[in-house]
């Protein structure tokens, strides 16, 4: 790491204080210019993106708010406000996808009257949009902003992750907000469960030199590239040995298609390290070890290529059902819509039939109902299809119940 990255990532803090300073004075343009300078030098800090969205929807920009949103969901699924947002965002644009993510945002905001009303839109029955406000927060951790939220309020404070996998997000959110040693603790944490994993000892390395321990995060950052697997770390790599064949005096070059062969061993290893994860979770998952098949499919979808859709998607559904078996219901429903989002066209009966049952355990059981009815078309053999059979009649009569409740 150079000079120059050490001083961006000490600097970090100042640059969102900047950013949130503009920010506050309704000087839009300057405090987007800030978060894309730390894009820049760092395409996935939450906090950026997530500010970018924010930023956009202040400056009129829709659409732009739209993307930056999206593309976080991507690297995070499933954090509530962000899905909150897409929500009210894209019901002007795609109703049926403004309903998929508020029936995300349900989940954690159940009470929320603008998000109700989006899951309750169909592209037949479009209910008129009132004038509620974008569910936005303050661009940058506010950590006074801790009112309870409302129709009116502003949603999602950036800390506010509860995801499974929330330790990697915890530990950069602390590294980008300045507290460094608490990041160093943190990273540290992950690093017991992930010791082959080379974002997690770059992670460490990065808080431990903005803490002041260049030696020790040097190292960190060694080991990472060590355990890398990027393609362009390999390039990079490949292309100080051609120079040093120059230098020697050699006629011996690299050509590309030894270049190619090295890139797609990587990429196989990845797979291969993925599929070894991914079978160790389902075998501790017939088990009954639930927690340990957590990590397990963790790790699977950590270190599974992006184009392996149908493995990380195995995953992410094989996380949800051990969720499902903690009893831990709503994070089981964030994994199984994670894979959905995915790849909708892979969803099978068995996942809507556990994701129905998640939310008949949470008394959300119009949308249980959902699942079931759709899950009976999908694949399931006919036991399977009995049991959702049972399941509608039993959401049903539960629902009438639950109406009758609330109209007392």
């Amino acid at each position: 790491m150079s000079i120059e990255d050490y001083t961006s990532t000490l600097d970090i803090k100042s640059k969102f204080e900047e950013a949130l300073s503009y920010f506050s004075s309704n000087d839009f343009s300057e405090a987007m210019r800030i978060y894309e300078l730390i894009l820049k030098n760092d395409g996935d800090n939450i906090t950026a993106l997530y500010s970018k969205g924010v930023t956009y929807s202040k400056m009129g920009d829709s659409e732009g708010a739209i993307i930056s949103f999206k593309e976080l969901n991507k690297i995070f699924p499933n954090h509530p406000p962000t899905v909150a947002n897409l929500a009210v965002l894209l019901e002007e644009v795609n109703v049926e996808e403004a309903v998929d993510f508020a029936n995300i945002a349900a989940i954690s905001y159940p009470d929320l009257g603008i998000i109700n009303r989006i899951k309750k839109l169909s592209e037949n029955n479009i209910v008129k949009k009132d004038n509620g406000p974008l569910l936005v927060s303050n661009p940058v951790l506010d950590e006074n902003n801790n009112n309870q939220e409302s129709d009116d309020d502003l949603l999602g404070l950036l800390g506010d992750y509860n995801i499974e996998e929330s330790d990697e997000v915890k530990a950069q959110k602390l590294l980008d907000n300045g507290d460094f040693i608490e990041s160093v603790k943190l990273w540290k944490k992950i690093l017991e469960n992930k010791p082959q994993s080379s974002e997690i000892w770059l992670g460490l390395g990065n808080a431990l030199i903005s803490a002041g321990y260049l030696d020790k995060g040097q190292q960190c950052l060694e080991r990472s590239k060590i355990l890398t697997t990027v393609v362009k770390d390999s390039i990079a790599d490949r292309d100080e040995r051609i120079e040093g064949f120059n230098n020697e005096g050699t006629d011996s070059l690299t050509t590309t298609s030894e270049l190619e062969s090295e890139n797609k061993k990587i990429y196989n290893d990845k797979v291969n390290t993925s599929i070894e994860w991914y079978n160790k979770g389902t075998s501790f998952l017939s088990e009954g070890k639930s927690i340990d098949s957590i990590s397990c499919f963790e790790k699977a979808i950590g270190g599974c290529p992006k184009e392996e859709i149908e493995l990380r998607v195995r995953s992410q559904n094989g996380r949800g059902d051990a969720l499902y078996n903690l009893s831990k219901y709503s994070e089981s429903i964030l994994a199984y819509h994670a894979a959905i989002s995915l790849e909708p066209n892979l969803l099978t009966g068995r996942t809507l039939y556990n994701m129905g049952q998640s939310y008949a355990f949470l008394e959300l059981y119009e949308d249980g109902l959902k699942c079931f009815e759709q899950a009976i078309n999908r694949g399931l053999e006919q036991d399977g299809k009995e049991l959702c059979k049972t399941q509608i009649n039993r959401c049903k009569v539960l629902l009438r119940e639950q109406k009758k409740r609330l109209t007392k």
